[in-house]
């Protein structure tokens, strides 16, 4: 797999050992020939239809799980037509599924069998669900005020959770300073793989909307994985002259801990670190500084993107809007519904809009504020 670091410029091959350039930079694949529809399976219906499309050193699933080709399902909230992107229905529960899927696949194809990562929740539940259906071992480093139901997930799946006093970034920490020789570490902020199998997103998304591009796609940013997934992918469709445009993209965060939004709106070429001593119920986005932060704020330059916070009271209220049309989903996936409503002004009434609901309600405490 052909690699490439956006801070220093260096292409390599990838060696899962060296989980980060020697700069520090997050490694991304290197883009591929124009995308050619030929290529997509299309009798698999999952993200392994796209299989020859990413760059990989495999191009078809060593176990089937079932990860991709979620629903799209067109709904009317707060007067405005737009498509919900079903991502919570992902085996664990979570659009982290297409990211670690793929990387699963990927670092199991080299060779390895004890995967580390730290999470918040959803990425270290959905790397245990991978552990367990690969057969291989996983250890799981989550921050201290992580979401009881979401460790239990992690745990039942046969998975060692280790929990780390302290912010987010001190599972982290602890996670890299982990891995040794005989382990590698299957990140969702760095890895590679992870990031193809998000660009996956975009691809499936331009098939269900009849081969177009939606006008508007609003996503929850933390590292910003699906965000910039859905940026790669249809810039590669535009690319290969298969839309006609960009879709704005737009970043939501919690207002306790918004860097991104912190650092568009004041017109900044990077993201400074943002630590706050209040804990966000939407925990999944919960980050003091994405890794891939250059790649955001060009994602957002480039589509005339948005960033948007949301209050804590907001999200309440969206997660139980959402709920009473039949969508349970957990309170980082209702950032994107109190978005939307914040966004009405800006977009016209014949737009697309997609909001990709990243995960199930089932993982945490239902809020009754």
């Amino acid at each position: 797999m052909r690699v490439f670091c956006v801070d220093c410029g260096t292409e390599t091959d990838f060696d899962p050992v060296k989980w980060r350039c020697t700069c520090g930079g997050a490694w991304e694949p290197v883009r591929l020939p124009a995308f050619d529809p030929g290529k997509i399976k299309t009798n698999d219906f999952n993200l392994w239809r796209y299989g020859d499309l990413l760059g990989l050193d495999i191009n078809s699933q060593i176990k089937q799980v079932g990860v991709g080709w979620t629903p799209l399902i067109p709904i009317r909230l707060n007067d405005q037509n737009v498509h919900l992107k079903l991502e919570f229905l992902s085996p664990s529960g979570s659009f982290k599924d297409r990211g670690v899927n793929v990387m699963v696949n990927q670092l199991f194809h080299l060779g390895f069998r004890t995967f580390v990562e730290d999470s918040s929740g959803n990425a270290g539940a959905s790397l245990a669900m991978h552990g367990a259906r690969f057969g291989v071992k996983t250890i799981i480093y989550v921050p201290e005020h992580a979401s009881p139901a979401k460790i239990n997930q992690i745990s039942i799946y046969g998975a060692t959770v280790k929990s780390i006093p302290g912010k987010r970034n001190a599972a982290e920490r602890a996670a890299q300073a982990a891995v040794s020789t005989d382990m590698v570490y299957a990140s969702h902020a760095y890895n590679p793989a992870y990031l193809a199998g998000q660009i996956t997103a975009a691809y499936e998304l331009w098939e269900q909307l009849g081969k177009t591009s939606p006008d508007w796609i609003i996503c929850p940013v933390g590292q910003g994985g699906l965000f910039l997934g859905y940026w790669f992918g249809f810039k590669d469709l535009l690319g290969a002259n298969l839309i006609n445009h960009m879709p704005h993209l737009v970043a939501v965060q919690s207002k306790i801990i918004s860097p991104v939004h912190r650092a568009w709106t004041n017109g900044m070429d990077h993201i400074s670190a943002m630590v706050s001593e209040n804990s966000s119920l939407a925990e999944g986005v919960a980050i003091s500084k994405p890794v891939r932060e250059k790649r955001i704020l060009q994602a957002l330059r480039e589509t005339n993107g948005r960033t948007l916070a949301i209050s804590e009271e907001e999200i309440v209220q969206a997660q139980k809007y959402i709920a009473h049309l039949g969508y349970f989903i957990e309170p980082t996936s209702a950032l994107v519904v109190a978005g939307l409503k914040q966004l009405l002004p800006q977009i016209s009434r014949d737009d697309i809009v997609v909001l990709p609901l990243t995960g199930s309600g089932l993982k945490g405490v239902p809020q009754k504020k």
